[in-house]
């Protein structure tokens, strides 16, 4: 497999990583829409080994999925360490957002430098997240929304990338039943979280990220999907937060 550093192209002089983390079913595609820099960020994208989902996508290796949260931002921090990546933001939707948070947590607990930024979008803070209960979709169902966001994205997916997306979608809601956050503990990074008004999310829960830090919220028109096809206002928003510190060229280039 190609290094996922080199998927679009080399960080640009001037510069910092901002790794996109991929929504759970929605598949390579999801970030086609998004430019190589935004603002003063390199776009990059690491492999679906660390997609909250498990399941890589055709053009990626497929490796098992492990079992919640904590274990899937573990590996990806020591995706990250082996290939000295040291200096970066994240941004993460929905789902994602929580594996984000996690990686932060991660680099925390080993005492490793905290993220530049931690972008968390449509997503509630994890406190609010705690003794939620939803009945659980069908297949049928499942395979409609992985279709849904397929086709809103340009593409139609192949039978296998379908069956794909169900299971990473499944995988994530068994992730995210089993994931609690009992106290916030504050981040070593600032966070943007912003908050999509079509998609049904309480501003009290977007704004509960406050909990965890410098956090900045911000209220964008668009639903679920719009980070991915309808980008533009969020990637302003993106590309008006400056790294922490001013930019700083990653380790390994």
């Amino acid at each position: 497999m190609a290094s996922w550093l080199n998927q679009r192209t080399a960080p640009h002089v001037g510069t910092a990583t901002l790794i996109c983390i991929p929504s759970a079913g929605n598949g390579d595609f999801q970030f086609d829409r998004w430019p190589d820099t935004v603002g003063p960020w390199c776009v990059v994208r690491p492999p679906a080994v660390a997609d909250l989902g498990g399941d890589a996508p055709a053009t990626h290796s497929a490796a098992p999925a492990s079992s919640g949260l904590p274990e899937r931002a573990a590996e990806l921090v020591a995706d990250l360490k082996r290939r000295g990546v040291e200096k970066f933001a994240l941004f993460g939707h929905e789902g994602a957002a929580l594996l984000g948070y996690q990686v932060a947590v991660e680099l925390a607990r080993r005492g490793a430098p905290a993220p530049l930024r931690l972008f968390v979008s449509g997503c509630p803070a994890p406190q609010h997240l705690t003794g939620e209960a939803h009945a659980e979709p069908t297949d049928d169902e499942l395979a409609e929304r992985v279709l849904a966001g397929a086709v809103a994205m340009g593409t139609i997916p192949l039978p296998s990338i379908l069956a794909a997306g169900v299971r990473a979608l499944r995988a994530e809601l068994t992730a995210l039943r089993a994931y609690q956050v009992p106290h916030p503990v504050p981040l070593r990074c600032p966070l943007t979280a912003i908050r999509w008004l079509d998609q049904g999310i309480e501003a009290e829960a977007v704004a509960g990220w406050s909990a965890y830090g410098d956090t900045d919220v911000v209220q964008l028109p668009g639903s679920g999907l719009s980070y991915a096809t309808e980008p533009a206002d969020l990637l302003r928003v993106i590309g008006d937060r400056m790294p922490a510190g001013g930019i700083r060229r990653p380790a390994g280039w």
